[in-house]
This record gives structure tokens, sequence and C-alpha cells, in this order.
């Protein structure tokens, strides 16, 4: 159960604060960055490898306080490590030697790498996923406004006080907030997930080794993270180099630099954060994958716009142009931590989190600073600044590979059917007079205690929905005729096949349906969609049913027809002819826009059903006829199985 609504704004309000106060700590260092080396005369290389220091540190703790953050009380976790990185940052104004400011930077990157990993996890276990995009955009929203604050309370604070004492009046703060922190309530793990329809089975304590070996079989996971790594190399370097190229390149002051690209980056970095949130929730509810899709987006938008400003030569003009790149680029920076907890089971979050900060740092930022640095000293600042939009179109790559490769379900519709744990293969046939897809079969069913039918449908000439499996009626009915090319009542005299409506109406059978759509059409030039919908709504019938098919093509139809219904893509590795590669591999699962998957019963095995379960996926096995292979399936977390001879749990 969610906590109340009062304490999860709280929270969220606190952590919030704290994140605003993180990015003011770490970006006061560039806005200081000019001052820093005139006054200490340190290279361009020396001034990237204090900026490395701080992500090095910052990257390498954060799996130890990942692994802390699963286990241990989180909000006292963290407030340690804000009151750490606070005093860290009031002692940079202290040190004036290359090696007692690398020092001082390290431990600033020590303490808020305990804060960054496990305060996306405690949100989460505070807000549903349907919410989380404007959640996480409120939090990130700290991200561009601290930033900029960083560079402008460093751009105002520099010229009055110096460059030393600046550090001081930044670092008090931290450790009035830590001490708020360590009295805010722990949200219990997993909080969120409880009535989720994809939720994984419960899973016993891993230990590290075994948690970070899932996380890297984890494809979503994985792609989703190296994206945001190629993205953090760009947003890095552009944050450290940039006040100093508006320096160099277009003659403005220190003071005008810090103060004007600050101002910039919280104006454009607010819209394009709140915006994507907004818009990422929106797909999400709708169309799912909707994180994901709009960080893919963000670099469509992103990149045109980089190399455009980069060809402008007037400083209003390129001002103008970074400030629409700011928006673009920050319109994925919430869906990016979204999209990292959903791939993820709620007790290894903090561990995830802390393997995507070490990762997106180490192949990111940790690396951009110094080398766009060294390119500098050889070729100058605007060839180092040229590498950023080449950069960002290897995010949207991995991204889209995630998106398509590696899909989430889309969230249960509300006030749809609960899939029952057992389903009846087309009735019942306890022996061979009873036909399957009949009346009869269905109500035996029913009697024998099903739930929740499983059973075919097709379209017939006049456009009705008929239960019925096979394209033809030769194996029941001895001829090649085409079900689409007779009549209702021509099938039904021959077949004795009744209609969707007439199974929606009969009383006698099971309740819940699970509809079936047999076609491999890629158009809409049957009806088969149009003809099943439109008997489900005459007969109020939505919350009753779902649809499945192994056609994605089908499925996407219903997810516009009837986007109240859910759906269900089936899927088997078996070989046929209009089982294509792609639907094997289900590479149409994100075109589809799936609630549930249906695997047949050989595709599933413990680790396979895993990767499937952390993606937010609802499992449904079929045909399973052996009693112990559904208990096994069960163990593994199917929520349904769909049986031609059990559709109740018989006793152990």
């Amino acid at each position: 159960m969610l906590a109340s609504k009062r304490t999860r704004w709280i929270a969220l309000f606190t952590l919030t604060a704290i994140n605003l106060l993180n990015y003011i700590d770490r970006y006061i260092f560039s806005a200081l960055l000019p001052a820093i080396k005139e006054d200490l005369k340190f290279t361009d290389t020396q001034l990237g490898l204090l900026g490395s220091a701080f992500l090095i540190s910052y990257s390498v703790a954060s799996p130890v306080f990942g692994w802390l953050g699963d286990r241990g009380g989180r909000s006292k976790i963290m407030a340690s490590g804000v009151g750490l990185w606070s005093l860290a940052t009031g002692f940079s104004g202290v040190f004036t030697t290359f090696g007692g400011q690398f020092a001082t930077r390290a431990l600033v990157g020590l303490g808020e790498s305990v804060y960054s990993v496990i305060a996306p996890s405690s949100i989460a276990d505070y807000f549903s996923k349907t919410s989380r995009g404007k959640v996480f955009a409120i939090y990130s929203g700290a991200i561009p406004v601290g930033s900029a604050l960083g560079y402008v309370i460093g751009g105002q604070l520099e010229p009055i006080l110096g460059w030393k004492k600046a550090f001081y009046v930044v670092g008090f703060p931290g450790l009035l907030l830590a001490l708020v922190l360590f009295f805010l309530p722990d949200p219990s793990r997993g909080d969120s997930e409880r009535q989720h329809h994809g939720e994984s089975k419960a899973q016993e304590d891993w230990p590290l080794k075994r948690v970070y070996a899932s996380l890297f079989r984890n494809g979503g996971f994985i792609t989703t993270v190296l994206g945001y790594a190629a993205y953090t190399f760009v947003v890095g370097g552009m944050a450290f180099w940039m006040p100093s190229y508006l320096v160099r390149y277009f003659s403005v002051s220190l003071e005008d630099a810090n103060t004007q690209f600050g101002a910039l980056t919280v104006a454009g970095g607010f819209i394009g954060t709140l915006l994507g949130g907004w818009w990422s929730d929106r797909i999400e509810k709708h169309k799912g994958n909707g994180f994901l899709k709009v960080s893919v987006y963000s670099m469509i938008f992103s990149v045109p716009l980089f190399f455009f400003a980069l060809s402008l030569n007037d400083y209003f003009a390129f001002m103008t142009a970074l400030f629409f790149l700011e928006v673009a680029l920050f319109l994925c920076i919430s869906p990016l931590d979204a999209a990292v907890i959903s791939y993820v089971r709620p007790q290894t979050r903090a561990t995830a989190m802390a393997l995507n900060i070490f990762l997106i740092h180490a192949l990111g930022d940790g690396i951009s600073r110094t080398m766009m640095g060294a390119v500098s000293d050889a070729q100058g600042l605007q060839a180092a600044i040229l590498i950023l939009p080449w950069v960002l179109v290897l995010a949207a790559v991995c991204w889209l590979l995630g998106l398509v490769f590696f899909f989430q379900a889309v969230p249960w519709p509300n006030g749809a059917l609960t899939i029952a744990r057992w389903q009846a293969h087309r009735g019942y046939r306890p022996d061979a007079s009873v036909q399957e897809n009949t009346l009869k079969a269905f109500r035996l069913a029913r009697a024998a205690g099903a739930e929740m039918l499983e059973c075919d449908v097709h379209v017939t000439k006049d456009r009705r929905a008929v239960v019925f499996h096979d394209a033809d009626l030769k194996r029941l009915a001895g001829s090649d005729e085409k079900v689409r090319d007779l009549m209702l009542e021509e099938v039904r005299t021959k077949t004795g096949a009744p209609s969707l409506r007439e199974l929606l109406e009969d009383s006698e059978s099971p309740r819940l349906l699970n509809i079936e759509l047999k076609t491999a059409a890629r158009s809409r030039g049957e009806g088969l969609e149009e003809a099943v919908v439109r008997d489900v709504r005459e007969l109020r019938a939505e919350s009753r049913v779902m649809i499945s098919s192994f056609n994605p093509y089908a499925l996407r139809r219903i997810a516009k027809l009837a986007p109240e219904i859910p759906r269900a893509l089936l899927v088997t590795k078996r070989g046929d002819t209009l089982n294509k590669i792609y639907l094997r591999q289900m590479w149409l699962g994100f075109w589809s826009r799936p609630h549930a998957l249906h695997l047949d019963d050989p595709m599933f095995s413990a680790e396979r059903s895993e990767r499937w379960l952390e993606r937010g996926l609802p499992l449904v096995a079929w045909t399973v006829n052996d009693l112990s292979r559904a208990r096994e399936l069960f163990g593994y977390g199917v929520r349904s199985v769909i049986s031609d001879r059990y559709f109740r749990d018989p006793p152990i």
C-alpha cells in the first residue's frame, strides 16, 4: 500500500530541494573555473582532470552505496552523503594546490554518489509507474535550476568575495538539509508495484554478484544506460566548457558568460524537463514505452539544433539557438531515470541506479571533460564542442534498440478484467464427442470450474465475429470453403460454431473471455477487429474481455479502436509459414502496444521469465496440460495458464 498523498509529496519536496543543492554544489566549480585557472595557473587538461576527479569518485563509490541502499535505511544513509559533500564543498576554498583541489572534488563526488544512487529508488517506491514521468520531472527539474544557480551564484559571488569564499557560502546549507533528510520516512521497497499487473514475483535476497550479473543480462537496462552514458558525455562536457567557449569565441566577460548561460539553462532546462515528464507520462499511459520514446524524440530535435547553433557567429543568434537546444536536450532527463527504474525489480533498484551512475559517468562525462580539454589544447575548444552532436546520435541509436528489442507493457486499463489464474483452452472437451469452440464446450468448462475462456474468432463475409479456429471448414466440415467467404448462418449451420455475440450473452459459459483474433492481415480489409469491438461494446462487456493475437498489426488496430480493452501478443518459436522471424523474435511487439505476453509453454525458463517480468510484462502460458509444469510456471511468475484439462488449482 502506497504512503499517504501528503507523505509522498513532502518526501518529494525534500528530495528535490536536496537535489537542487546537489547541482548547485556540483556546477559552481564550472562557474569558477576561469578564475581558478587564472589564480592557480592550471592548464585546460588539469582543469578537466579536476572535473574528472569528482566523477571518478562519484562513479566508483556508487556500487557500494547502491548495495547499502537496497538493504539499509535509505534516508539516514543519504543524509550522511549530503553532509559529506557539503563539508567538502566548503573545503574546496581552502586548498590552492592541484592535489588539494583534486582531493576535495573527489570527496564532493563521494558524498553526492550516496544521495544520487538512492534517491530515485525512494521516489519510485512512493509513486506508481504511470505518474513517474511527472514526479521525476519535478525531481529532475532541480538539475537545470541547480546547475544554473551554480553558474549564477558563482558568477555573482566571485567578483565580490573571490572564488575561495564562494565555496564557503554554498557548502553550509547542505548541513541543514542533511539533518532534515535524516528524519525523512523511508517507504517499503516495491510499494508502488503492489497493485501493478506486471509485477515481478518476489525474490530472495540475492548476493551482490548475482544482482550485477542479472543487470548485465538485462538488455533493456543496458541499452538505456549506454544511451544515457552518451547523453551524459554531451551534457557534462557542454556544462563544463560552455562558459569558457562563450568567453573565448564571443569575447564576453566571465561574469556575463556564467550569468547568461546559467539563466538560459534554467529557462530552457526547466521547460524541457517539465515538458518531457508530462509528455512521457501521457505516452506511457496510452501507448506504453513513453520514457524511451520521449528520449529518442529529444535526440531527434537536439542533433540538428546543435549543428545549427555551432554554425552561428552572432552571439544573440547563438544564445537563442542554445536556448532551444537546452529545451530539446532536457526533454529526456526525467524520462531517463524513470526508464532505468522501470527495467529492474524494486528490490535491486538502488544497486541498478549505482551501476547506472557508474557507467554513465565512466563512459560519459567522466571522460568527456578531460577528452575535450585535450582536444581543446591541441585544436581549439570549438573542435572539442563539435564532437558532441555526433555522440547524441549514438544515444538515439541505443534507445531505439531498447525500444524495439526490449519493449515494455502498456499499463493495464482502469476497470479492465483481472486475468484468471486458469483459462479453458477453447472450452472443455472431456471426450471426442465434444467439439472445441462451441457453447457446449464452453458450458462444460464453467461446470468444471473455469472462470475464464480462451476462444478463437474469425470474421465472416457479412462482417460478423464467429467463434472458430481454422481459416477453412476442412477439418470440421470436410469443406475447403473459407470462413471469410461464408455468411455467419452458413458457418453456424455447417460447423455448429456460435457467434461471439452468442458467447458473450450465454449465462452458462464463463464470464471472462480471452478472444484470440485469427487473422494474418496487415490492413483493415477483413474487418475482424471492428466486428469484435462492436459486439463487445454493444453488450457492454469491456470489463469481461481481453484480446490476443499473433498478429501485431491486428493488436495495433485494436489499440486504436478500443484502448480500454487489454491486449496480449501471442508468441511461439515453432516453425510455421505464418510465424515470421519478426513474430518469433517479437520485433514488432513495441508496435502492437501489448498489455501482456501469451507465450508458448516451451519458451519458458526461470531466467527468461525473469527478464520478461523485469520489463513489466504480465505473462500467460499456453497450452499447458501437465499439472507439475503449470505449477513450475506459476513459480516463475506466470500470471495465468491456458489449459485443456485444468481450470482450478487441484489439491497438492
